[in-house]
């Protein structure tokens, strides 16, 4: 049986379509690589009414309770507007709060409450099913070959 690379570049064959020299760029082949991981994820997970960007979010508050939007838009590298539409969604439906830092009183400090929590460990729970199926693919050794040379490319542009 073909892998889904092989069904792919067959199928755009029979379309008559040339990729030209696309397959070969690391950027196209990440990006592709993204679009069906995303595409998979919001099957996965969208009934729990969680994006993507919102499940990095909850992990991230879950594991560094009391950050804030300042800090989360310098790590993700967003305006806070961008940012700020996404966690008004979360406290909107009662996922997060926000409290006066303690340490700096300017600061709104971000916590999940005990639904974000719950909403969070069902789709933590998916998401990692996910990544049983991506590890399926891969030969043992190779997941940390990939997160590697992974990180190791988004390094040579965090300059």
């Amino acid at each position: 049986m073909p892998d889904p690379v092989s069904r792919r570049r067959n199928g755009a064959r029979a379309a008559g379509v040339d990729f030209g020299r696309l397959p070969g760029y690391i950027g196209y082949q990440v990006r592709q690589t993204q679009s069906a991981i995303f595409r998979d994820i919001s099957r996965s997970i969208g009934d729990l009414g969680v994006t993507p960007g919102e499940f990095s979010l909850l992990t991230m508050l879950e594991a560094n309770p009391g950050l804030n939007s300042v800090t989360l838009a310098r790590l993700y590298r967003l305006d806070k507007a961008t940012l700020s539409l996404s966690l008004k969604r979360l406290v909107g439906r009662g996922l997060i709060r926000t409290e006066r830092s303690e340490q700096d009183r300017r600061y709104h400090a971000l916590q999940l409450t005990p639904a974000g929590r719950k909403v969070l460990a069902r789709v933590t729970r998916r998401i990692e099913k996910q990544e049983r199926a991506m590890d399926a693919v891969l030969k043992p050794g190779e997941r940390e070959q990939v997160l590697d040379l992974l990180q190791r490319i988004a390094g040579a542009f965090d300059r």
